[in-house]
């Protein structure tokens, strides 16, 4: 081979060393991890985007995407792809050490002001699973729910808060923990709001930190009975005589122990419940405590009606 030749093989020998993926040969997530390795941004988005929708739709494909994103500048293009990732994934976290300090400031953000949202949506689809007596999904939904509470970019908000405390209420229903104390005149089963106490919860989620912060012990403390009188039931009839009704009902609970709102959650007889409903506004507690102080806290009450 002449020595020309050997200069125009070995030309095109690299040029093929450096080309991207060619479209349709099976490119993967590999080829995309590679790319960004060897800082080939450009090529590595046209992989992206030629990758079979189960691959492109998944988190590693949202973080690289974002991450070569942010190499090229591309601020606002990157953000709107993490807070797809979010949304997405909610307790995705990029594994490694060596991830782009830009793509985890981007990510905390928008954990910052998505999962709130994402949280509330998830704990409203938990309800009507709940209401549904779909109980495995409930159960499943409401455990998401205390994982998202305990996220470390909002934990501390009073929204987490009550968010956790009405989702372990509901999973203390759900796990069947709680029996409905069944009488002619109903009383209520008391459904703890936060489990026994004290509670240690799990350390939060710090996106980019390889060695987690200890657990931070927390003393919470549910609402105690003072005064919480039951209305007699008195069936309208008598083939609603003949039925067995169980029901649960949220209530606020203020600092001062009194009752602020209250909320059916699982319906009844509508009679009965209207009134259970006014009676409520005269119910006393000692209030909830966090760390030996006083504070609002919701409670899921539960009760059921049967004529004996």
């Amino acid at each position: 081979m002449s020595a020309a030749r050997r200069r125009v093989v070995t030309t095109v020998v690299a040029l093929l060393a450096f080309a991207p993926p060619l479209v349709g040969a099976g490119a993967s997530l590999d080829d995309v991890k590679k790319l960004y390795e060897a800082a080939s941004f450009e090529n590595a988005l046209t992989v992206l985007g030629e990758l079979d929708a189960e691959a492109e739709a998944s988190p590693d494909a949202f973080q690289y995407k974002a991450l070569c994103l942010v190499a090229l500048g591309r601020a606002s293009e990157a953000q709107a792809v993490v807070d797809a990732l979010v949304v997405k994934a909610p307790t995705f976290a990029p594994a490694g050490d060596e991830i782009s300090p830009r793509f985890v400031v981007l990510l905390n953000d928008a954990r910052r002001r998505l999962l709130p949202e994402i949280t509330r949506r998830l704990f409203n689809d938990a309800r009507e699973q709940f209401r549904a007596k779909n109980q495995a999904a409930a159960r499943q939904q409401f455990e998401q729910v205390l994982r998202l509470t305990d996220d470390g970019s909002w934990e501390e908000a009073s929204e987490a808060e009550d968010l956790r405390t009405l989702a372990s209420a509901f999973l203390e229903v759900v796990n069947a923990r709680v029996k409905p104390v069944e009488a002619s005149s109903p009383t209520a089963a008391e459904a703890p709001s936060s489990g026994p106490d004290p509670i240690t919860l799990p350390p939060a989620t710090h996106i980019g930190v390889s060695i987690p912060p200890p657990p931070r012990r927390v003393n919470l403390k549910a609402p105690v009975v003072i005064e919480q009188a039951m209305p007699k039931w008195r069936p309208t009839d008598a083939v609603t005589a003949q039925r067995r009704f169980t029901g649960a009902m949220r209530v606020r609970i203020g600092k001062d122990g009194r009752v602020t709102s209250a909320e059916i959650e699982v319906a009844t007889d509508p009679a009965y419940d209207k009134e259970l409903l006014e009676a409520a506004k005269s119910w006393r507690y000692t209030p909830g405590q966090r760390d030996g102080e006083p504070i609002e806290m919701e409670k899921l009450v539960t009760y059921s009606l049967r004529v004996y």
